[in-house]
Formats: structure tokens, C-alpha cells, sequence
């Protein structure tokens, strides 16, 4: 996939379904738009879809076996989830245990999630994965999302963010923020050094992402140290562009994890039909 000729704009195409799930419901988003959370959001749903519950103690015991985060983390991170209902307690008779489940609306973000991927892998070789996931999108997450997420706590382009991502990775939202600068960039040849986008307002970042505009600036500023961005004219007042760099380690982290979810697919005995090239 990496070498397809139209990775850059399938792989923009994408980061704009992030996006547009992000607007769509932002207390969500930004909960998981750390690469951590992110990380103990798909354990958190793997026991789900594995045990139809998830059970703090057995939570905690797999975030540390997996090294994801401390104990504390990953408590309050739970507690976060139920504060703001993305995880709802069930009743047991062992309260201590605290089972949970996701929300409805929860479960139908983890299917967008599924929906803007299956979209992707389709667009690359002409697959039917999404028809099929429209048709039973419960059962196939069910099925597969087991096998991406173990992937995911073993592949170190997922379990680590490249050095480059590296002013974004712990900055609140810092995750979209990376999305929203590949999802604005301009339609290049594949080799240019700096890949133009569409954003030239600070401010206008700052407003859209709930940050603190000094503390973007400096993170912008560090990157721009590391030459993974600049502006082609005044800082913040000009069009800002991203590294060739910067656009390729995006694009090898996605299509390895597209390559994560196919084979999932491919592992829950589920079929792909595509295009019969003698047709």
C-alpha cells in the first residue's frame, strides 16, 4: 500500500473521516486522541468483545502485563470513560469488579472508526469489506477487533509514535492535530520537501482543538525546529507546509495499520471479493 501511487491522497482522504468523527463527537475524540488512551481504549474494547464486559481487575492486570500504562493511569482512565458515559457499569453481584460496557453511542464511534479503515483497504484494491460490515457491523467488530488490537499491542509502529510525531504525541488532542495537518494538505508530486497545506491561523487551530495558543505555538515551534514544518512566509500568518518526511512516516503508521485490520480480516475467515481483472 505504501507504494501505491495513490496513497497520499487515499491516506488524506482518511484523515479527513477522522476528522469529520471528531467534529461530529468531540468529548469522545479528544479523550482518545492521545496515543495512550488510544492504546487502552482498544484493550479496554478487545475485552469487551471478547468477554461481553470489561472488568476493571482484569483490565488492570492486562494494561500491565502489556506495559501500556501504570495502574493509576489506567484507572483513571476508566473512571474518565464512566464519568463522561462512553462506559456504562452493568449490574453484578461483585461491585467491586465494576463491569462495564460500552454505550450505544460508544459502540457506534468504534463502528465509524471501522467504517473510515474498511473504506481505505476498498479503495486500494476495490474490496467489499464495508458492504459487508454495513450489513453486520456488530458481529464482524466482534470477530476481528480481538485480533487488530492484540497486533496493535505488539507492532511497535503502534505501540510507539515515530520520533517526528514526536512535539504532537503528548499534547492534549495531539493525535488529531497530526490528522488535521495531513487531512489539509495540498495534492503534491510524491518527492517535493515541503508539502503545502491549507492552514495558515494559529489561532484558528488553537479555537478548533480547545488548546491553550501559547502552548500550541511552542509545540508548532519545536516542530518547526525539528524542520517537520514552517510557514512559507510570516509564522502563523502564511501558509503553513509539513515535511515530505513528516506526510510519508504518516503515511507508513496508517498503511501498517491497514495491513493490521486486513489481516484481522483475513483471520476471522471473513471474505473480500474484488474486481476480476480479466473483466
Amino acid at each position: 500500500m505504501l507504494s501505491s501511487p495513490n496513497v497520499h491522497d487515499l491516506i488524506r482522504r482518511q484523515a479527513h473521516g477522522f476528522l469529520e468523527r471528531f467534529q461530529d463527537r468531540p468529548q469522545l475524540g479528544r479523550i482518545f486522541a492521545s496515543h495512550q488512551k488510544w492504546l487502552l481504549a482498544h484493550l479496554a474494547l478487545l475485552l469487551y468483545f471478547e468477554n461481553g464486559r470489561v472488568l476493571s481487575a482484569r483490565f488492570f492486570e492486562q494494561v500491565e502485563s502489556q506495559n501500556v500504562a501504570s495502574r493509576n493511569t489506567a484507572d483513571a482512565f476508566l473512571k474518565e470513560l464512566e464519568a463522561y458515559h462512553i462506559l456504562e457499569q452493568i449490574g453484578s453481584d461483585d461491585r467491586r469488579s465494576r463491569p462495564t460496557v460500552p454505550s450505544q453511542l460508544t459502540l457506534a464511534t468504534v463502528g465509524g472508526w471501522f467504517i473510515n479503515h474498511l473504506q481505505t483497504l476498498d479503495d486500494f484494491d476495490g474490496g467489499n469489506r464495508l458492504e459487508q460490515f454495513n450489513a453486520d457491523a456488530h458481529d464482524i467488530m466482534a470477530r476481528i477487533h480481538p485480533h487488530i488490537a492484540r497486533s496493535f499491542l505488539v507492532t511497535p509502529e503502534m505501540r510507539e509514535q515515530p520520533e517526528i510525531f514526536k512535539p504532537f504525541v503528548w499534547l492534549n488532542n495531539g493525535s488529531i492535530i497530526i490528522d488535521w495537518m495531513i487531512a489539509n494538505t495540498v495534492p503534491t508530486e510524491a518527492g517535493i520537501a515541503e508539502v503545502p497545506t491549507a492552514i495558515v491561523s494559529i489561532q484558528a487551530m488553537a479555537e478548533t482543538f480547545h488548546l491553550s495558543r501559547t502552548h500550541l505555538t511552542r509545540k508548532l515551534l519545536e516542530a518547526e525546529q525539528m524542520k517537520t514544518i514552517g510557514w512559507k512566509g510570516v509564522r502563523g500568518r502564511s501558509t503553513l507546509w509539513v515535511s515530505n518526511d513528516f506526510r510519508m512516516e504518516y503515511a507508513r503508521a496508517q498503511t501498517v495499520k491497514l495491513e493490521i485490520i486486513d489481516a484481522a480480516w483475513a483471520q476471522a475467515g471473513l471474505p473480500i471479493r474484488t474486481p476480476d481483472p480479466a473483466s
